[in-house]
């Protein structure tokens, strides 16, 4: 029997600066297609149209709150997340995800007293790249409208119609 490849552990960085030890948690960002309902004429229901991609948004919680990352705020910076997938056989998987984007939030957590605050750092996500074991899985670029997925660029003669 095979078992999943389970995420074992993971590493953040922030522009090349890792934080290994500072991070308590990551969030990737979410991709989904956005839709409009079409019925035409004869159709017996509707049907969602692709017209592109939903807002992307990313974030990454640090155990305290450090200065260098609260001044990032109305900044475009890039996340790198590393988690690591391992399987029963002993096997690593090497994953990157780097996402690039506008710092909109600090997010800090309540006061408690004999409790730590964390601070969550959330990131409107523009560019989007995802690479497991050097296979490149996801590249976007919302800015450009770039949405290459598995190899194929899903966007590209949308673009080279309009000219760019």
């Amino acid at each position: 029997m095979a078992y999943p490849r389970k995420i074992r552990n993971f590493n953040g960085f922030i522009d090349g600066e890792s934080y290994f030890g500072r991070l308590t948690e990551g969030t990737m960002p979410q991709l989904k297609i956005q839709t409009e309902a079409h019925r035409g004429a004869g159709m017996g229901g509707p049907i969602g149209m692709d017209m592109g991609l939903e807002g992307m948004s990313s974030d990454m919680t640090f155990a305290a709150w450090p200065p260098t990352v609260l001044k990032m705020l109305g900044t475009v910076q890039r996340f790198v997340f590393r988690p690591a997938a391992k399987g029963e056989d002993g096997t690593v998987d090497t994953i990157i995800a780097s996402v690039t984007g506008l710092i909109t939030a600090p997010e800090f957590d309540g006061l408690k007293p004999g409790e730590g605050s964390k601070l969550k750092l959330v990131q409107d996500t523009r560019q989007y790249r995802l690479e497991i074991n050097g296979e490149l899985i996801y590249d976007i670029d919302l800015e450009t409208g770039k949405r290459v997925i598995g190899g194929i660029d899903q966007a590209a003669e949308l673009r080279q119609a309009m000219g760019i």
